[in-house]
């Protein structure tokens, strides 16, 4: 009886052991899950990229970050900074290139990216995608004298666009579809490319339709230049890239981004960026909010990718 006792309180030990051993195994992974939260608490700051070249989104205007994107950053960090109990929440701004916007965050040098990034299957790898604040197509711009009406007319032309952007998968297939035996120029930045445009250097230019509109308006003569109709892609969206494997920080942005975009406050932000004049730009896109920009502001459910 004694043995069998004895055994009895040997099996539940071990058993006891394993459940120790199964809870100290998890503890690690929920320490990593809320990693960038605890990192954010205790340093008082956070680390938010932004871009010098994708007017109105993300640009350079005094020295400091300006755009929708960066006031977009400064609304929610306002409400981490409040979901956080936290007295003062410190912006720590890096500039980043379209090369290193996705390193930058897969290293963990960035949190979370104040630049207008468009969702793709690919990227999702890489990143992980806030609730989308806005939504655009892919077009091409040419110089009205030229007469360029539809895509079947740069048939052997040289066209632009922007290195490491979704728009360069957007051309190729055009190129491959229309059969159009296009010489497709990588460039490295949008301001430059435009200029490139302008100067008759090259014929057309391949982006976003909002930031082809917005450097349209910045070249001070945008009846000079045509927009196509021809869409090169649906309306996709654009979030806030930020670290994979974040879920506690992934959900704090997710409900902030969702409970901004229901209120007043993010209705003028929009009309201050895309249906108001830019200050000190003084150039007025008129841009209204699109169907799925519509559809997701006036929704409660987050938006499913």
């Amino acid at each position: 009886m004694q043995l069998i006792a004895i055994h009895f309180y040997q099996h539940l030990l071990a058993l006891a052991a394993t459940l120790l051993l199964s809870i100290c195994l998890l503890i690690p992974s929920v320490s990593r899950a809320n990693d960038l939260i605890s990192n954010i608490v205790q340093s008082k700051s956070i680390t938010l990229s932004y871009q010098t070249d994708v007017f109105p989104f993300s640009y350079v205007e005094g020295s400091k970050p300006q755009g929708y994107s960066i006031d977009i950053c400064y609304e929610l960090i306002g409400m981490l900074k409040q979901e956080l109990h936290l007295s003062t929440l410190k912006i720590k701004w890096i500039p980043v290139s379209t090369a290193t916007q996705f390193i930058t965050i897969k290293n963990k040098t960035i949190d979370m990216g104040c630049i207008p990034t468009i969702y793709t299957a690919e990227r999702q790898k890489i990143v992980t995608f806030s609730e989308p604040y806005f939504f655009s197509a892919t077009r091409f711009v040419s110089r009205k004298d030229d007469d360029i009406s539809d895509i079947n007319e740069l048939n052997g032309h040289t066209v632009m666009v922007k290195s490491g952007t979704v728009f360069v998968r957007h051309i190729q297939q055009a190129n491959t579809e229309h059969q159009l035996s296009l010489n497709i120029d990588l460039g490295t930045d949008n301001i430059k490319a435009f200029s490139e445009l302008e100067s008759g250097k090259t014929p057309a230019l391949v982006s976003s339709d909002v930031l082809i509109l917005a450097q349209m308006a910045l070249s001070g003569h945008p009846q000079a230049f045509s927009m196509s109709e021809d869409t090169l892609s649906s309306r996709l969206p654009i979030g806030m890239p930020m670290q994979k494997n974040n879920a506690a920080f992934t959900s704090l942005i997710n409900r902030s981004m969702k409970r901004l975009m229901r209120s007043k406050e993010f209705i003028s932000i929009y009309n201050k960026w895309f249906l108001q004049p830019i200050i000190p730009e003084g150039i007025t896109l008129n841009l209204p909010l699109s169907p799925e920009l519509q559809k997701s502001v006036s929704s409660e459910k987050l938006y499913s990718y």
